[in-house]
């Protein structure tokens, strides 16, 4: 079974073709995710920002029911 020269170019440029495609692809993805994602998500707001999240003073003890609460708190909303 011969493979012509012919054939044989078509493919190559095929191919040659489907790389360039998807690195161009690939390229402009990444440009609009930098450009629309924010960088550091988590970063400490500026503003008016609001805690919402009281933290507990670890010296003070708490009872066993509180712990439980927050802890079926948490499985509810995953926060």
């Amino acid at each position: 079974m011969k493979v012509s020269y012919r054939r044989l170019m078509e493919g190559l440029r095929f191919l040659l073709l489907f790389i360039t495609c998807t690195l161009l692809s690939y390229g402009i993805i990444t440009l609009l995710a930098d450009k629309f994602l924010p960088a550091n998500p988590y970063h400490e707001p500026h503003g008016n920002a609001v805690k919402v999240v009281k933290v507990i003073n670890t010296s003070q003890t708490q009872d066993f029911d509180g712990y439980v609460a927050r802890l079926q708190l948490f499985f509810l909303t995953g926060e």
